[in-house]
């Protein structure tokens, strides 16, 4: 299984102002037109504004599904272009019901691996002035996820995502984000997700407190 590649999208912390108030983020990101380092935390130029919630080993890169961009515009009557939800990578045909947690994908000259998905917060609801958009996305399930990096190198617009080991637990990311929002306290599903070697150390830890 290949997804495209569409865009790759670095971006360091600004301060910009929202209609409440100055937002300080990294959260609008630039489209690249040249290839770009991965290495093992981000890609080279790419940076977190709040780095207790964002960045680390788990959360190298966010991906976003090039096709869920379709449905809000359709949701919004509005014109969303890449990367208006904050990703490092928008990539065609992927989505979270086909994608399991610990998944090795080759992406240009590196190598990823799923860890969770993405939660979507306030900074995408300040940043597009639109209150309601992070429940949408949580609702939907349209959250995007992240990669760890397994492997470090150069990364371009076009690259293809190719699946390279498909992990055999099959726990996908829409599983996860069922428990996480939705069926937040089952206990069989969530013991079934925590088993999951590859999931990220923070998810693990928040989920078994639930047990």
């Amino acid at each position: 299984m290949s997804y495209k590649l569409l865009s790759l999208n670095v971006g360091r912390p600004e301060t910009y102002t929202t209609d409440k108030g100055e937002l300080t983020s990294a959260y609008r990101k630039k489209p690249m037109t040249e290839p770009a380092y991965l290495n093992f935390l981000h890609f080279a130029g790419d940076e977190q504004a709040d780095k207790k919630h964002h960045g680390g080993p788990d959360q190298a890169v966010c991906l976003y599904p090039a096709q869920h961009y379709r449905h809000f515009e359709k949701v919004y009557e509005l014109n969303f272009p890449y990367p208006s939800f904050g990703e490092n990578i928008t990539v065609e045909g992927i989505d979270e019901w086909g994608v399991n947690i610990g998944d090795v994908y080759s992406l240009g000259e590196a190598e990823v691996q799923v860890t969770k998905p993405r939660k979507p917060c306030y900074i995408i609801a300040r940043t597009h002035g639109i209150d309601d958009f992070p429940g949408r996305l949580t609702k939907t399930g349209f959250t995007g996820f992240y990669l760890r990096v397994l492997k470090e190198g150069s990364v371009a617009q076009g690259d293809v995502l190719r699946l390279k080991r498909a992990n055999p637990a099959r726990v996908t990311v829409a599983e996860v984000n069922e428990v996480k929002f939705a069926d937040k306290y089952n206990k069989e599903k969530i013991s079934r997700i925590v088993q999951v070697d590859a999931l990220a150390e923070d998810l693990r830890q928040s989920l078994q407190k639930r047990l």
